[in-house]
């Protein structure tokens, strides 16, 4: 595949993209206040109670998987999130990973149009782009093909590894750094730092006062930012993102620091963990930011 034809097709996706958080972006801003959550998933199968404070379990329970609006969140007497999610139904926030969390209140429609025009015009010209490569694309597929053909798996291995960039081992050290130095503080859902995070928080507040990159909020938009890697020991850098779960929308991210281990905002009852890769538990997905 040419690199006119790759250049298009992304530029397309992006657009998309950028297209339909914007159309979207309207919902959020309605929703609640600034730094509520909207919606979460449930990511196993979560008892329902009548309330968070000595309430009573239900012979109910939600399926992993569904998705939920927010009605409001407390949290215990022994520090326990709780989320309800419906009239007398509550359940512990370490059922669930966050999806979406609201815009301000007071975010203009008109802000919001402009954004969803601007991308509609950038979907068009990347449409036009592709439509021009599109007449090569029969042509670039079919050498494509062919040149994998002749290639051997560790020449695969090699041509896949060298498509991601090496990184800067400053930046690389900065962000191990930081993130060691979160080891031992608590993990609270929903939370950003300093003094407490979640898993996707974490990595959000790591690679911004470690080299002052500005990362997305969730697993489900940190999961396609940077370059895919393999995942295995010997590709794995330092400061790649980690990812457990469906490869589309994981549940879990920890950030590799080197030498088979990884940090992470585990849960409620481990907090921030220095843990090591295990078969048992291996990433579905690995990410390279720097």
């Amino acid at each position: 595949m040419s690199n006119k034809w790759k250049k298009a097709v992304s530029a397309l996706t992006l657009a998309a993209a950028a297209f339909s958080f914007a159309v979207a972006a309207p919902q959020e801003a309605s929703a609640q206040v600034k730094g509520h959550l909207s919606k979460v998933q449930v990511i196993k199968k979560a008892p329902v109670y009548t309330n968070y404070k000595k309430g009573k379990k239900t012979h109910k329970y939600l399926k992993k998987g569904s998705v939920k609006k927010v009605k409001a969140t407390a949290t215990d007497t022994k520090k326990k999130v709780w989320i309800k999610v419906g009239t007398k139904k509550w359940i512990a926030s370490k059922y669930t990973v966050v999806i979406t969390t609201t815009a301000h209140r007071k975010a203009k429609s008109s802000s919001i149009t402009k954004a969803a025009n601007q991308a509609a015009k950038a979907a068009n010209k990347a449409a036009q782009a592709a439509s021009q490569a599109a007449q090569s694309a029969s042509q670039a597929a079919q050498a494509a093909k062919q040149a994998t053909a002749a290639l051997t798996t560790n020449q695969v291995n090699q041509a896949a590894s060298s498509q991601a960039p090496a990184g800067s081992s400053w930046q690389q050290s900065r962000v191990v750094s930081l993130a060691k130095a979160q080891v031992g503080k608590a993990y609270v859902w929903g939370a950003t730092g300093p003094s407490s995070f979640d898993c996707s928080g974490l990595v959000q507040w790591v690679y911004k006062n470690a080299v002052g990159k500005t990362v997305s909020r969730t697993t489900y938009t940190q999961v396609y930012e940077g370059v895919n890697v393999t995942v295995s020991t010997s590709s794995l850098q330092p400061g790649d993102l980690l990812f457990w779960g469906n490869a589309a929308a994981p549940y879990h991210v920890a950030i590799y620091v080197g030498n088979g281990q990884y940090v992470s905002a585990a849960d409620e009852q481990q907090g921030v963990i220095l843990a090591t890769l295990s078969s048992y538990y291996w990433p579905t997905v690995a990410r390279r930011l720097l």
